[in-house]
């Protein structure tokens, strides 16, 4: 089963590459623009929510356009490096969980789940069989700890905020998660690559989308609250 989903009709050829793989690089490229796009209120905010979809994102952004390449070159060490970036991404999406726990117990649960996941991604190395393997593995790994842990996590936070804007922030980025992570890998796993590239490039667009208005009702806010004058004294 190496390469299964790698293998499938992946359409007509457009400047050469199939179409399924030029799709693969687009959104790859596509997810990093998204993270670019974000970097100054993630820097502005540093909240463990804005910290997950930024790595969202980012890992993202390394793992499709990795695979592409893979799908492309039918080279594996480009699929190796695309789980990696899943591996390494999921250690810090799980910080969110963690986010009512203190400093020290995030830092220590980040540290002990990048340790699992870089065990892990080194028992696949060690065998060609394995690192086959991997692949189909990865999707079901993104589907669980990325998608249904903590794409959760974040949509439970949402129904749980009392405050509005928050509570949408994290809805709609909490869907952008689940929507690339379950939807669009159970897609890819059934061979539906057009469905799975529907809810891939809907996800950044709706965790964009959240914090673009996020920022822009807070520079609203900001613009109606009247200025205290300071007193001056004679």
């Amino acid at each position: 089963m190496e390469h299964d989903m790698m293998m499938m009709d992946m359409g007509p050829e457009i400047f050469g590459v199939p179409f399924g793989t030029l799709l693969m690089l687009v959104t790859g490229v596509f997810y990093l623009i998204c993270a670019i796009a974000i970097w100054k209120p993630f820097r502005q905010e540093k909240n463990e929510l804005i910290t997950a979809l930024f790595a969202f994102l980012v890992y993202q952004s390394i793992s499709m356009f990795f695979m592409g390449v893979e799908m492309w070159t039918m080279n594996i060490v480009y699929s190796n490096i695309a789980a990696l970036a899943v591996f390494i991404g999921s250690a810090y999406m799980l910080k969110f969980p963690f986010s009512k726990t203190s400093e020290k117990t995030r830092r220590t649960a980040f540290l002990i789940i990048l340790l699992v996941a870089l065990s892990l991604f080194g028992w696949f190395m060690m065998t060609e069989s394995r690192q086959h393997a991997l692949m189909h593995f990865i999707l079901w790994y993104d589907i669980v700890t990325n998608g249904l842990i903590v794409g959760g996590s974040i949509i439970l936070f949402a129904l749980g905020s009392i405050e509005q804007s928050k509570r949408t922030k994290a809805l709609t980025g909490g869907a952008g998660v689940v929507s690339c992570c379950v939807v669009s890998n159970a897609a890819m796993l059934g061979g539906a690559m057009f469905t799975s590239a529907i809810f891939q490039f809907l996800a950044p667009v709706l965790i964009l989308t959240s914090i673009r208005r996020m920022q822009k009702e807070k520079t609203e806010t900001q613009a109606t609250t009247p200025s205290i004058p300071t007193p001056t004294t004679n």
